[in-house]
């Protein structure tokens, strides 16, 4: 009886140390992009952002390697590095904004020769042809001015907001 303790004792204590460890790898972004938001009722097909003066709203997509596996922990990261974001990457600027925070997964593919899979594109860059990837939202941001910012995840029937008073709150989608 106790071999066969100490194997399953063992095999949990791998198991954890193995998580602890993944876990604490940094998150890399690979790629920042500025999406121009569509809006057919304004001025016909032009459009809409902050840097046509149309109205102040922007939406970023960011490109992530090594996540946090948890909502909670994706929501402290986005929290400790907004500073950071801001700073480097210029995210956001305006008064009302929409963060996207995509996995890359298996990395950037070239969206042309690429027969499978639901993509999404980054703005394509000089050196590169390969600026799509396959389509895992890991965290959306979305911040009206005057309003809370609001933490969502694809595919989830709820979603978190920061009170006034720094902490969140998680509220169950109306849909």
């Amino acid at each position: 009886m106790k071999p066969k303790r100490n194997v399953i004792i063992g095999s949990l204590v791998l198991l954890i140390c193995g998580y602890l460890l993944w876990a604490q790898r940094p998150v890399t972004i690979l790629r920042v992009g500025e999406r121009f938001e569509y809006d057919p009722t304004l001025f016909h097909g032009l459009y809409v952002s902050s840097e046509r003066g149309f109205m102040d709203f922007e939406a970023y997509d960011i490109a992530v390697n090594h996540f946090a596996l948890t909502e909670w922990g994706r929501i402290h990261w986005y929290l400790q590095h907004k500073n950071e974001l801001k700073a480097k990457y210029h995210i956001p600027t305006s008064a009302s904004y929409y963060i996207v925070f995509w996995d890359i997964g298996g990395g950037f593919i070239d969206g042309e020769k690429s027969g499978d899979g639901d993509l999404f594109c980054f703005p394509p860059q000089k050196n590169t042809k390969e600026n799509c990837i396959e389509k895992n939202v890991l965290l959306i941001v979305e911040f009206d001015a005057g309003s809370y910012e609001r933490f969502s995840f694809s595919n989830i029937e709820y979603y978190w907001i920061t009170m006034p008073d720094g902490k969140l709150l998680r509220i169950k989608n109306a849909l």
